[in-house]
């Protein structure tokens, strides 16, 4: 039947105003098309303000308030920092209000604590406070003790970005120097850095070589040296002279500069003699350390390593620190560059870009979809201009909020497109076809929009009700998807307001009655007519065999269990961030050299893949923080489109060849999830009353995870194996002679340790004066037992007699997790091996423990923990909300059950996607199913509120079901079709992050597909089922 038959069969007048009834938003902009307009475009407008002032991160601000307190004890052994410095800073800091989490190591030479603060506390406040504990109690440290450095960040956090300062000709004293004098003050001052790590440096010193020897032969100690260093090499202010007239500054110059000027210092005098410095040691100007090599792409430099402040935004510090790095660039010495190696913000704004992309087509295909129902440009044009409207509007409405534009905010954004335009198709399609029945396009859009606002209100209230539990996820990734939630949220009430005020007004002008139809428009409307009778007929059928649509519907739920309890458990998809890492341990004790000549193996290995262009740059870093045994290696990718295999392929391919250097321990890894940093995937904490039994408990839980199948490159990180001497004082016989045990310490400190006992002043900056023996007079436990000390008498005597040294071993680091004694063991996952199996895998091994043992997950594992438990309950809770904003909005318990059990199907549909896929259960999948609940509402709610509009006119149950599902069956189709194609850029894109855009985008696609499917006949049936028709009147009696 043709369009012109219906007109004429159904002619109706224009709907009177109703001037004494309510209004609804709908009625309000048809009398005031004006109004509605005016309301979209300041909605537009707030949008582009609010777009263009929201910084830009790779995700949400949810960065925790973290503090470093690190005191250097030179000298001190693991043992001694742990009990006169660790233990003394932690009770300090555990006074200050808001801590989450104290971790402390005591190492050789210094104690470093890492203090994280609970969300919501200002990092500057949390320094303060911090700074504040430790001055108090900076008095009771060992008096040899420097005093305590607060940074607002972890200092041994992996930087942000890398850049390496080369130089043809000058060498790596003066590179360092300059480095210190006009490049790191520099980038420190950009605004969110914390700090800037120098790798490799050389920094100056004055070095005092004692000859012990000499100062034997002419009876001087450390002491003498020490002291006369301490009175002749100093500052004081001298004052002035005053006149009736004038005033003159005194200066006095009683600091030394020049190593001639050391020598020539008199330490002592003996029977009449003077003795100078020179005599008794080789003074020089020589570096402070060089504990540590630096090189990149096989080439000696200096690195740079920028860490940020914990809430600072990375793409804002990466900006400003290209700006910097090109004025100080501009000024650097001939045959001298910096470059930027390495950075992060490269991976984010890549992703952004991908994301942005991704969302252009999204709307392409929306729209497109749209055409193709509606075979009308004109009447595509009223769903069309709700995204633009509605997407702008979820941005003034995030920029009010305070979130930033990130790749999860992008991602709703994205989601979104394919809900913004449901509730317009659902009014469009009613106005069109009360038009295609004959009604004036006036009279149509009053009437069509009235119909289906309860529907679009309710539709839109149960979405909302879904996305807004998701801020309640625990943990950090719980606080990162609440910007996820809300701009969904957001983005979708603004589309209801505009698709009930705007979309009606535009269909009222551009919809005509009198339209030709196109072959394409009876194409498409013989298609959906055919559609429509045969889905008809088939629901007919169904719906008088209920069991077996039940029984269907029961088996694929009960899959759904099965699926779920099948697929690999992860924190995040597995991503390709353009980088991975290569961590290389010695054993304990091991020289610089010899760790080094490790790292030059793992160089050329990789050197292969820089040929092939698949690596771009490789950085690597020798005696990592200090510690001769480590190194650490940054392997930065080529960009994505210039290359075709991922980091996690490289490391695969690697991973034997490491696995044959003898030298080291050599672990591979690539990078993946949230701010993914340098950290092992699986990282847990065994915490013990004592160190002893930590140290027992932990070797007994590593050696099972050794059997374990899927963990592999297992390390623990307490080995009795640091080599070392202890040196025990005969303190009767010190006693005796008048030495005092801490006389002993000094002299060995200073001989063995190196002891900074004053400082010299070249060009304005300061740098120190270091007292040691030189590498051949302290090569041997001989050496330490002949150096020697003054007694009361003013003799000199070796310490020979007076101590006792002892050969043997010690743990590299004693570490605290909330001042309770902890061995930490970190491992890596075998391919194939998810991180929740791994997990339940290591619980089950400490079962078999004593009940003293805590276990205490970090970095990824505990993130996993922290979000797995978090979305069965966001799941549950957003069910339940979506209940009941339903029920109060049908006025009934009994058809939010109609409309809600179709949602066990649209997860069965996602499981059975993931599973057919080889994908894992990670945060981004489960986050779609959780979407899941509100989209299969939105399809329920449609029929079920159309069936209630024709119960209300007289018809029976089963005919207002069949009824209502057939004519709803076109915007479904619309607003599925629209959904899942809008999914669809999601699944296909390519570049940084694609891996999380596949992961929810697959679980949409397939769960609401197959789901949507099902339900156009479950929904019927159980409506059929569940509700009772309404008995007649009584007849009234004459």
């Amino acid at each position: 039947m043709g369009l012109a038959l219906r007109r004429r069969r159904r002619q109706r007048r224009r709907v009177p105003d109703r001037r004494g009834g309510e209004l609804t938003l709908s009625e309000l902009c048809l009398r005031r098309p004006v109004l509605a307009t005016v309301m979209s475009m300041l909605i537009v407008i707030l949008g582009i303000a609010g777009l263009t002032r929201m910084p830009v991160r790779e995700l949400p601000n949810v960065d925790t308030a973290e503090v470093t307190v690190s005191v250097t004890y030179t000298g001190a052994s693991p043992e001694v920092v742990d009990s006169e410095v660790t233990t003394l800073m932690e009770g300090a800091i555990a006074t200050v209000p808001g801590i989450e989490r104290i971790s402390s190591e005591a190492e050789l030479s210094g104690s470093r604590t890492v203090v994280t603060f609970r969300p919501g506390r200002d990092i500057d406040e949390a320094a303060a406070d911090v700074r504040a504990a430790v001055q108090a109690a900076a008095p009771n440290l060992p008096e040899p003790a420097d005093a305590p450095e607060v940074e607002k960040n972890d200092s041994q956090s992996d930087p942000i970005i890398w850049m390496t300062m080369t130089s043809d000709r000058l060498s790596a004293s003066e590179l360092t120097d300059y480095a210190e004098r006009n490049v790191t003050d520099r980038l420190e001052t950009v605004q969110g850095v914390a700090s800037v790590n120098v790798y490799g440096d050389r920094p100056y010193a004055m070095r005092v070589w004692l000859d012990p020897q000499a100062m034997a032969a002419r009876r001087v100690t450390v002491n003498d040296v020490r002291a006369a260093l301490r009175d002749n090499n100093l500052a004081l202010p001298t004052g002035q002279i005053e006149t009736d007239s004038r005033s003159y500054l005194l200066r006095a110059e009683t600091r030394l500069a020049e190593p001639e000027a050391f020598e020539d210092l008199t330490v002592t005098e003996r029977d009449g003699v003077q003795i100078s410095l020179g005599e008794i040691a080789r003074v020089s100007l020589g570096v402070e350390s060089d504990d540590s090599r630096f090189r990149a792409n096989g080439e000696t430099a200096i690195g740079l390593g920028v860490l940020r402040q914990s809430a600072a935004n990375t793409i804002e510090i990466s900006r400003d620190i290209a700006r910097t790095v090109e004025d100080i660039s501009a000024g650097l010495p001939g045959k001298t560059a910096l470059e930027i190696t390495s950075d992060d913000a490269d991976f984010i704004e890549n992703s952004i870009r991908q994301v942005l992309l991704t969302l252009a087509f999204a709307v392409a295909i929306v729209v497109g979809v749209i055409f193709l129902f509606l075979t009308s440009a004109r009447a595509t044009l009223v769903p069309a201009v709700t995204i633009p409207v509605a997407l702008l509007g979820a941005c003034a409405g995030i920029a009010l909020a305070g979130f930033s534009v990130n790749t999860l905010t992008l991602f709703a954004l994205i989601l979104a497109i394919g809900l913004v335009v449901d509730d317009a198709i659902v009014v469009l399609e009613n106005i069109e076809r009360r038009v295609e029945e004959g009604d004036d396009p006036y009279t149509a859009a009053m009437t069509g929009a009235r119909e289906v606002f309860f529907a679009v209100v309710s539709t839109s209230a149960a979405l909302i009700a879904v996305f807004l539990p998701l801020s309640f996820l625990q943990g950090e990734i719980g606080k990162l998807f609440t910007e996820f939630g809300i701009t969904l949220a957001i983005a979708v009430a603004v589309s209801t307001f505009v698709a009930l005020s705007l979309c009606p007004v535009i269909a009222w002008k551009l919809i005509r009655a009198d339209r030709k139809e196109t072959r394409f428009a009876r194409a498409v409307y013989g298609a959906t007519r055919r559609l429509s009778d045969g889905y008809r007929a088939a629901l007919s059928r169904a719906i008088g065999w209920p069991m077996g649509v039940l029984g269907i519907a029961a088996f694929l739920t009960g899959m759904s269990w099965t699926l779920y309890q099948t697929l690999p458990a992860a924190l995040t998809p597995q991503e390709d961030r353009g980088i991975f890492f290569v961590s290389v341990s010695s054993p304990t004790g091991a020289a610089l050299d010899y760790t080094d000549a490790a790292v030059r193996e793992v160089e050329a290995l990789i050197a292969q893949y820089r040929e092939d262009g698949v690596v771009e740059d490789v950085i690597s870093i020798t005696g990592q923080y200090g510690e001769a045994n480590r190194a650490f290696l940054v392997a930065v990718m080529a960009p994505w489109g210039e290359r075709t295999k991922e980091p996690r392929e490289v490391v695969n391919a690697l991973r034997p060849a490491f696995g044959e250097i003898t030298r080291a321990s050599v672990r591979a890894f690539a990078p993946s999830g949230f701010g993914a940093g340098g950290g092992s995937p699986l990282e847990v904490n065994v915490t013990a009353p004592s160190f002893e039994n930590a140290a027992d408990w932990s070797r007994q839980l590593a050696e099972g995870m050794r059997t374990a199948d899927g963990i592999v490159n297992i390390r623990r990180a307490y080995d009795v194996n640091t080599p070392g001497y202890d040196i025990t004082v005969n303190r009767a016989r010190a006693r005796e002679i008048g030495v005092e045990a801490r006389m002993i310490a000094e002299s060995v400190r200073t001989f063995f340790a190196s002891a900074e006992v004053t400082e010299f002043i070249d060009r304005d900056r300061q740098y120190p004066v270091i007292l040691q023996a030189p590498d051949a007079a302290r090569a041997s436990a001989e050496d330490l037992l002949g150096l020697q000390v003054r007694t009361e008498a003013g003799a000199l005597v070796p310490l020979d007699g007076l101590v006792e040294v002892e050969r043997r071993a010690s743990v590299r680091a004693y570490e605290r997790l909330d001042r309770q004694p902890t061995v930490e063991i970190s491992a890596a996952l075998a391919e194939g091996t998810d991180i929740g199996s791994a997990i339940a895998t290591v619980e089950e091994l400490a079962e078999d423990l004593p009940a003293g043992l805590g276990l205490a997950w970090s970095g990824q594992a505990e993130s996993f923990q922290e979000t797995s438990g978090g979305l069965f309950a966001t799941f549950g809770l957003a069910l339940l909300i979506v209940y009941l904003v339903l029920s109060a909005q049908f006025e009934s318990f009994v058809q939010p059950v109609v409309i809600l059990l179709s949602v066990p199907l649209a997860v069965a549909g996602a499981l059975a996607t993931l599973f057919v896929l080889g994908e894992t259960m990670n945060v981004y999948s489960q986050v779609g199913m959780v979407m899941l609940i509100g989209l299969m509402a939105k399809n329920g709610i449609l029929i079920v509120e159309f069936a209630n509009q024709l119960r209300e006119r007289g018809h029976a149950v089963r005919e207002a079901a069949i009824e209502a599902a057939a004519v709803r069956l076109r915007p479904i189709l619309m607003t599925v079709l629209s959904t899942v194609l809008g999914a669809v850029p999601l699944v296909l894109s390519t570049g940084a992050g694609a891996e999380s855009r596949f992961a929810i985008g697959i679980v949409i696609i397939g769960g609401f597909l197959s789901a949507s499917i099902l339900t156009l006949f479950l929904t019927p049936v159980l409506y059929d089922l569940l509700q009772r028709d309404r008995p007649e009147p009584a007849a009234q009696p004459a």
